[in-house]
């Protein structure tokens, strides 16, 4: 009996792939895809500028940091060991799990890094941390490690389903640690990063249905990637 369920799962997804080889579908999303790579390819560099110039995007972070900037990415917001503990802690005694849900930025720019905690709604800086280049030594950008998961609270089941924040373990990550002025500092960063309009897509991409269009592939897959990997390329160079 135990069994049954298991095989009755396996057999509706083989009929769904079934369906979708027979109708096209496969083939109709897998040359999506591939125009959607070429477009990126051709046209990373005009997405850009105009995801800069887009008050819904990426507009806000330019006035923050007060100019061009050259790379972004999303990390979570930098927490110490104490830190995660008093937060599980809290969690633990209230029953309640407070999420952040601002955006947790890091941007580069020619001779400066920024850390921001960023609000969407109001598009301004609930946290900035500004850094000049000159003054950042032993700067290391790593995979995370075992260890570093006990720089993160304990992730919770949220009532309206899915999990609270830190669900994704830092060791999955890559770590940016550096020192400033005599203080050291740790960033856990993701590999993509894509918040505003310039991201927003008509059809959710990496749903069963395979309806995306190139613009949605583009947008809602390809550009966060895109990002993330410029932002790693742009750190390693700093190393």
């Amino acid at each position: 009996m135990t069994y049954i369920i298991p095989l009755l799962i396996m057999v509706c997804i083989g009929a769904y792939f079934l369906y979708m080889k027979k109708t096209g579908k496969f083939d109709a999303f897998g040359n999506n895809y591939v125009e959607a790579e070429k477009d990126v390819t051709e046209n990373f560099d005009t997405y850009f500028k105009d995801f800069k110039a887009d008050e819904y995007t990426f507009k806000p972070i330019v006035d923050i940091v007060g100019g061009d900037f050259n790379a972004i990415a999303a990390c979570k917001k930098p927490k110490s060991i104490l830190g995660a503990v008093a937060d599980t802690t809290k969690t633990m005694l209230t029953g309640i799990v407070v999420e952040n849900t601002n955006h947790h930025l890091l941007v580069l720019q020619d001779h400066k890094f920024h850390y921001i905690e960023y609000n969407s709604n109001s598009q301004t800086a609930a946290e900035h941390w500004e850094f000049d280049q000159r003054n950042i030594n032993t700067l290391e950008f790593e995979k995370g490690k075992l260890a570093d998961n006990l720089k993160q609270s304990m992730s919770f089941q949220l009532k309206s389903g899915g999990e609270s924040g830190d669900a994704t373990k830092n060791s999955d990550l890559h770590k940016l640690s550096f020192e400033s002025k005599g203080k050291k500092y740790e960033f856990f960063v993701y590999n993509m990063v894509g918040f505003g309009a310039g991201f927003k897509v008509e059809n959710s991409v990496g749903n069963l249905s395979m309806t995306q269009t190139i613009d949605d592939i583009v947008r809602g897959t390809l550009l966060p990637l895109k990002f993330g990997t410029l932002f790693f390329d742009k750190i390693n160079t700093l190393k």
